[in-house]
Formats: structure tokens, C-alpha cells, sequence
């Protein structure tokens, strides 16, 4: 798959298209992952996965696993636009409903998994990479605002936009949603969108509602093996600069995805990762990722000594910052 994609690359271009963009996301997936094994968290992604394409958004053009979740493109025209806006949002909510069930009659799940979706929705236009008539990816602002607003459906339920038309929503849904005001940061930071959230399963929260703290947030990737790891306490990451809050610090990994015992190249698991701890060295600050749990993390998603995964370390920044290195020191 990865060596097709490669190939279709060079000769890959952009077109604009109208699209709903739908983003999904499972609830507790990262604790879920930490509690099973690897093999029982690749049966049950398969799963929603396949009912969420089969069952749900079977009119859907383009799929895009998110390691979490699943990011679905719907294309309309101005003919079918109440159509698809209207089957979208009925679409959804039937899935965030449905979803404790999918996997209920299912012989090959005998453990506990998450119950609960948050679904962010939005429409407009997003450039798609096109070659020899395949779809390799989209891009754009309403894919960011999607996930923007998917981050807001918590625990579950839907978010959509104004922009996405609440008067597309049929009218005996309408009920079902409230309006309220927010801020999003990257989206719209200096004054509030309206948005439209299920109100019997989403709860907004009141600090979106007022201004956004003017916060830098820096990341570092660092990549790794998990050999690097083995028979040692932990790894130090010298930060290029000093957090604003180190409480704020986030550690996620990046891992390659393996299903069925087979390794899916370019398809990447997300988790986060709480063992780790900020220090200061010499005025220097570093975090270091405690080895253990990460080897064991890693072990349960069968990632192999060699293969390549990548640690992410994001914290909001101070305004003046120190100097810092980029090497990572084992120790």
C-alpha cells in the first residue's frame, strides 16, 4: 500500500471539492488500549471500523483511520446539499446511539470496550489529492475544524458549526440540539463561533466562552526503537525552551499499527503517555520518559526492537526562552 502511494505521488495534484467532513472519535480508547491486549484492541478497531463503513456511512467517498477514531469525507453539490447535510447529521446521531451495541453480539469480544463516540461535523471546501483517478488524502481548514469540534463532543454526541446549516438539520432533530457560543484556538480565537451540540450527551465547557490565554505551544518529536530502551531506567529530552506550566506538559507515542499480527505500514496508533516527569538540569529544561512503561506499552502492541516510533512532547511555552539542546541522553 505505502510503495502505491509513493508511486501515485509523483504525479499527484490538488482539486477543490465541497465536502462534509466527519470526524470520529472513540471515547477512552487510550485507557482502553493500556487494559488489553494488542491483539483484542486490533479486533475491536477492525470492528467499528467495518460497522461505520458498512452500516453507516456507506455513501461516504474517502476513509482515513485517525488511530483513535476514523475521518470520513462526504463530497455534495448544491443539488444534494439538503440531502447530504440532513443524512449526515441523522447518520451520526444513529451512531453515537448505536454505538454500546456494535459490538455486543460479537463471539470475538469478550472484553470490555469503550462505549461512547464524539463526532465533529463540518462542510465546505477541501483540497483533495488526486491521482490516476485515486483519492490519496484531504486538507484544509474544515478538516482542522472538524477535529476542533469533535474535541468538544464530550463525553459523546455531535458538534457542528454554524456554517454547517443547522436549517439542513430535519426538523424533527432539531430538539435535540442547543446552541451556544465558543472559542477555538487556531479557529477562532478572537471572537466566538456559534455552534450546534447534542444536549443530552454533550456537555460544553464555560471556559471556551471566554478569550483564549495568548499561549505559544511548542512540540518535539523525537524518534526511537524500543531496543533503545531496554535495561535502562529512562530517557532525558532537553526541551528547546521553559514551559509556561509544566503541569500543561502532554507525552503521546506514535506507533505502528498492527493488525491481525500484521504491521500496517504508514497506518500509526496514538496513545498517550503518562510516565514521564519535567526536571531541571543546570537550568536546563528536560523530560524524562520513564523506560518501563513504555517498553511494556509498546510489548502490548506487538512493536518490534526495530521498527521506528516516534515520542511527542508538547507544552505550552514561556515567552522568553533559554536556550536548549535536541539530543536525548539515556540514562
Amino acid at each position: 500500500m505505502h510503495r502505491e502511494f509513493k508511486r501515485l505521488l509523483e504525479n499527484a495534484t490538488g482539486e477543490s471539492d465541497h465536502v462534509i467532513a466527519v470526524n470520529v472519535d472513540i471515547r477512552g480508547f487510550s485507557a482502553f488500549c493500556r487494559e488489553v491486549e494488542s491483539a483484542d484492541v486490533a479486533v475491536f478497531i477492525k470492528k467499528v471500523y467495518k460497522k461505520l463503513i458498512d452500516d453507516y456511512f456507506q455513501g461516504a467517498e474517502f476513509f482515513k483511520p485517525t488511530g483513535d477514531g476514523l475521518l470520513i469525507i462526504i463530497p455534495y453539490e448544491e443539488q444534494i446539499l439538503e440531502y447530504a447535510a440532513a443524512n449526515a447529521v441523522t447518520t451520526c446521531l444513529n451512531a453515537v446511539k448505536d454505538f454500546p451495541s456494535f459490538c455486543a453480539d460479537d463471539r470475538m469480544i469478550n472484553f470490555k470496550v469503550p462505549q461512547k463516540l464524539g463526532i465533529g461535523l463540518s462542510r465546505g471546501v477541501a483540497c483533495r489529492l488526486t491521482s490516476e483517478g485515486k483519492t490519496l488524502d484531504y486538507s484544509g481548514r474544515i478538516l482542522n475544524l472538524a477535529s476542533r469540534l469533535m474535541d468538544l463532543a464530550r463525553p459523546s454526541g455531535i458538534v457542528f458549526d454554524a456554517g454547517f446549516g443547522i436549517e439542513l438539520v430535519p426538523n424533527e432533530l432539531m430538539g435535540l440540539f442547543s446552541k451556544d457560543s465558543v472559542r477555538l484556538r487556531g479557529i477562532a480565537e478572537e471572537h466566538p463561533i456559534e455552534i450546534y451540540y447534542t444536549k443530552d450527551y454533550t456537555r460544553i465547557p464555560t471556559s471556551l466562552k471566554e478569550p483564549l490565554e495568548k499561549i505559544t505551544w511548542r512540540r518535539v518529536f523525537k524518534k526511537e526503537k524500543l531496543k533503545n530502551f531496554r535495561h535502562i531506567g529512562a530517557v532525558l529530552y532537553p526541551l528547546p525552551s521553559e514551559p509556561e506550566d509544566p503541569k500543561r506538559i502532554g507525552v503521546k507515542i506514535h506507533f505502528p499499527m498492527v493488525i491481525e499480527g500484521k504491521r500496517r505500514k504508514g497506518e500509526k496508533f496514538r496513545v498517550d503517555f503518562p510516565d514521564f516527569e519535567y526536571r531541571m538540569e543546570v537550568g536546563k529544561p528536560q523530560v524524562g520518559i520513564k523506560a518501563d512503561p513504555l517498553v511494556k506499552v509498546l510489548e502490548k502492541h506487538n512493536v518490534k526492537d526495530a521498527w521506528e516510533f516516534t515520542i511527542e512532547i508538547a507544552y505550552p511555552e514561556k515567552s522568553t526562552s533559554p536556550d536548549g539542546g535536541n539530543a536525548a541522553k539515556h540514562c
